[in-house]
């Protein structure tokens, strides 16, 4: 035994040092260049924030800067701002020690990306060899899925690439079911944990599918109630722990629509298409490169080599059924299975829902199991078979297919529709990674049976090192090209500048995305992400795939100084202070820093550098620059019925409607910037004492002319100005809750009218003009009260 398990020892290590050595092989020259580029991949700018996002997660843990638990560097003024991206608890726990004892962010990141990359390669190994016994098998098959196609697709994302904790959890599951040991159990929960912490996507997709497979060998090994009442006890340690993660995710929705619709969601559904596609940074597979442009979620492809063992891995239990009793035999057997998957499908098709159909097709599996039927299912490779079915089936999404003209609802409708979670979900084909390491799990075992055709050790390691060279050469994407990233190898003055401020002041930096080299596109927006990782502040105009309105405030504010409504609008969500980069300024902004140089009394110069300047945003004791709270409607109002109004406007009259019509979905907007002047008009029916005004614009909150001036009319008969807000004054609902946000107008006495117009005051920097509901509402005639 001691001899058995040093032979084990030395091939984990063997495998160790293979997982590392092919981290660096495949993703080759970043380690060469870790500590100043990261690898240029689709969204490759994603780098910058995930570096950011992490850094967060250890600055708030080590009370460095302003941050709470919950709290990035970006998205300020708004707290928790975990919510509106990954929350990367588990990965900063990998980012840490590199974080603090390089002092270089970017060095970090790179060097958690290969460290993912070798965990999973070695967890997959773990979990085949558990699963076959097959150490050869093992490796090959963490190749494969380490350096899967999707995966390299992902790689600029790293929660997206970071998949070592997908195999970890079933290599656990298996252990604690089997062999009921309690530090099997802690390491699964733990797992999930790190999953939960790493990628929340991935963390929903694994549910069902370990629900299917833990289902299984519950029933197959009958676990005593002490590995119950174990099982239990950590799951509600780990649940409280992931509750502690996750619970600003669901707190927020309150505030703001993170859910996805199911319009959005099922544009984004799998094919099988999907299944034939690699990335263009493949540079063996090209003639499967994806034809579209863009970043496409539509690769699936796991790979030749996988491919084929998954083949080989199907192929031995048929031969072996054909050795024992020919094809007759095996026909008379595949009967009863081709009946039960002719009426699933049978019912899904009739009742439109794959829901029906699954559930027929895992009674009657069981049914026929019961009778000893031949079973696809039994031992691990059929387990991993029937995890397969349910991953693929996830994996076409919501509506997988069409009967006569109708939508087929998928299985994985019903968890949008009534599962936690899901329902914020919008690229459901990423569940590619899901097959993918199914797949890889099923090539392992056709892996372990040509391994175990080789009678000698040492053949066997010549045929795993050819297996594995072709395997690399197939996937490989190296020498992978790189994206220098400024400020990595020495960070400029300027932002050691801001980091000497204090803590809690809110920054802006200019410019954004519309620089000549430096800060251009969605790369040079993101690159403000990373480099608050050096001034240690949060900061009001970050990149992220979703923006909250008070995001693209500031965003459009920051391209309009020194305007003062762009002043203003900064100010009102708190914003002090705004770096210069100077040189990189486009040609029309050039003059910026003098310009704001130019008004004293409004920007304070704090600190020059060459090109680099810091102005401080001046309040000078403006009430009106803070945010109000939205006034309550009178007791006595009463809502004015919508078809009692009709409704006109100075631009887009012939969509004027929209805004009366009592549906959120559809709106009127003015299709252009707001302007002094642009108006919306409501004729009532009749004369009406009206005494407040409502408008809701979901989703485009900042869209309401918060500076406005309201007049009415009566038969003809100018009634003047009613209600007015000379200047753009925000309102704390608009930032902090805007999906509970109403723009309520209170007048300061009823006024008798049958016509009201709203029109621009001061416009709000770079927002429409938008009314998705309009209301209004009359008080009781004077002398009579309610009934």
């Amino acid at each position: 035994m001691p001899f058995k398990n040093l032979t084990l020892l030395r091939a984990h290590w063997a495998a160790l040092v293979l997982a590392v050595c092919s981290s660096v092989l495949m993703t080759w020259p970043l380690a060469a260049n870790a500590g100043h580029a990261v690898l240029r991949a689709i969204y490759y700018w994603d780098a910058y924030t995930n570096a950011m996002i992490m850094g967060s997660r250890v600055d708030a843990a080590l009370g460095i800067g302003p941050l709470s638990l919950y709290d990035d560097y970006y998205f300020a003024p708004l707290p928790h701002s975990i919510v509106f991206n990954e929350n990367h608890f588990g990965l900063s726990l990998l980012f840490a020690p590199f974080y603090l004892l390089s002092k270089n962010p970017l060095l970090a990141y790179n060097l958690t990306i290969l460290v993912s990359l070798g965990l999973a390669v070695l967890f997959m190994y773990l979990l085949v060899l558990h699963l076959t016994g097959s150490k050869y098998a093992g490796l090959i098959a963490g190749v494969a899925y380490a350096y899967s196609p999707f995966v390299f697709f992902e790689i600029g994302r790293i929660q997206l690439m970071a998949i070592q904790w997908i195999p970890a959890v079933f290599f656990f599951l298996h252990r604690a079911v089997e062999k009921q040991r309690a530090r099997d159990v802690i390491a699964f929960w733990l797992c999930v944990l790190l999953q939960i912490g790493t990628c929340l996507y991935y963390t929903m997709f694994l549910i069902p599918l370990l629900a299917v497979a833990g289902g299984i060998l519950l029933v197959r090994h009958r676990p005593s109630p002490r590995f119950y009442a174990w099982f239990g006890s950590v799951a509600l340690v780990a649940g409280a722990l992931a509750l502690v993660m996750v619970y600003p995710y669901f707190s927020a929705r309150g505030g703001f629509n993170l859910e996805r619709s199911l319009q959005i969601v099922s544009a984004n559904d799998g094919k099988f298409s999907f299944f034939t596609n690699v990335h263009p940074t493949n540079r063996t597979l090209t003639a499967l490169h994806h034809g579209a442009r863009g970043p496409h979620d539509e690769i699936a492809f796991p790979g030749f080599t996988a491919t084929s063992l998954l083949a080989v891995a199907l192929f031995v239990p048929l031969r072996a059924l054909l050795r024992r009793g020919g094809w007759a035999s095996l026909l008379r057997d595949a009967i009863p299975w081709s009946l039960l998957f002719v009426f699933a499908l049978f019912l899904t098709l009739l009742t439109h829902s794959m829901l029906p159909g699954a559930l027929v097709f895992g009674i009657g599996s069981y049914l026929l199991v019961r009778r000893r039927a031949p079973n696809p299912f039994a031992g691990s490779q059929g387990l991993y078979l029937a995890v397969l079915l349910t991953a693929i089936v996830m994996f076409l999404g919501l509506f997988p297919l069409e009967w006569r003209g109708t939508p087929v609802r998928g299985v994985y409708y019903y968890f949008h529709t009534y599962f936690p979670g899901f329902n914020g979900i919008r690229k459901v084909g990423r569940q590619a990674i899901m097959t993918t390491f199914i797949v890889c799990v099923l090539a392992g075992f056709g892996g372990a049976w040509l391994f175990s055709r080789l009678r000698t050790h040492k053949r066997q390691q010549r045929y795993a090192a050819v297996l594995l060279a072709a395997l690399c050469y197939e996937l490989r994407c190296f020498p992978h090209p790189i994206a220098e990233v400024w400020a990595a190898k020495g960070e400029p003055a300027v932002l050691n500048f801001v980091a000497s401020l204090p803590e809690k002041d809110l920054i802006a930096s200019v410019p954004q995305d519309m620089g000549q080299r430096r800060f251009v596109g969605d790369w040079g927006m993101a690159l403000h992400n990373y480099l608050a990782l050096y001034h240690k502040h949060r900061f009001v105009n970050g990149q992220s795939s979703f923006q909250p309105q008070v995001t693209e405030l500031a965003r459009r504010s920051v391209e309009r100084l020194p305007d003062d409504g762009a002043r203003r609008a900064l100010i009102s969500i708190g914003t002090q202070h705004v770096i210069v980069f100077g040189e990189d300024l486009p040609p029309a902004r050039q003059h910026l820093r003098d310009q704001l140089a130019a008004k004293p009394q409004e920007y304070r110069l704090l600190f020059e550098h060459g090109p680099h300047s810091v102005f401080s945003l001046l309040k000078n004791n403006d009430p009106s620059l803070e945010l109000q709270t939205t006034p309550s409607l009178p007791a006595e109002a009463r809502l004015i019925a919508q078809s009692d109004l009709q409704a006109t406007a100075t631009l887009q009259p012939e969509r004027a409607h929209f805004a009366l019509d009592g549906l959120t979905d559809t709106y009127w907007t003015a299709r252009r910037f707001q302007e002094p002047g642009h108006s919306f008009e409501v004729a009532l029916s009749a004369p009406r004492r009206v005494i407040a005004l409502e408008v809701v614009a979901p989703g485009r909150e900042m869209d309401v002319p918060v500076s406005f001036r309201l007049t009415a009319s009566r038969g003809g008969e100018d009634l003047g100005l009613v209600a007015a807000e000379p200047q753009l004054r925000f309102y704390r609902d608009q930032v902090f809750s805007p999906q509970t946000f109403v723009f309520r107008v209170i007048l300061p006495a009823p006024v008798l009218a049958d016509r009201l117009v709203l029109s621009v005051d001061k416009p709000v920097p770079g927002s429409y003009f938008s009314i998705h509901e309009l209301r209004l509402y009359e008080a009781p005639s004077e002398g009579r009260s309610e009934p």
